[in-house]
C-alpha cells in the first residue's frame, strides 16, 4: 500500500466527490432559473400603472362604481384639488 491512510482519497475521497459536484450543478442551475425569474417579474409594466393613478383618478373610479353620493364626491374633489 501507498501509504494514503484511513481517510482515502482527500477529504471527500472518491465516493462523495461526484454526488457534491452534482449538488452544486443544482443548486446554480436553480439560482439562474431564480434569476430569470426575478427580472422577468421585476419588468412587468402592471405594477407601474397601478403606482401612477393620482388620488383624484381613484376617486373618479368609486364614484363611477356608485361607492360614494355626489355629494361626497364634490366635498372630497374639492378638498383633493386645496
Amino acid at each position: 500500500m501507498m501509504g494514503y491512510g484511513s481517510y482515502g482519497y482527500g477529504m471527500m475521497g472518491y465516493g462523495w466527490g461526484w454526488l457534491m459536484m452534482i449538488g452544486m450543478c443544482i443548486l446554480v442551475v436553480l439560482g439562474i432559473i431564480a434569476l430569470i425569474r426575478y427580472l422577468r417579474q421585476s419588468a412587468r409594466p402592471d405594477d407601474s400603472q397601478a403606482a401612477s393613478k393620482t388620488a383624484l383618478d381613484i376617486l373618479n373610479e368609486i364614484y363611477a362604481k356608485g361607492e360614494i353620493s355626489d355629494e361626497e364626491y364634490q366635498r372630497k374633489k374639492s378638498e383633493i384639488k386645496k
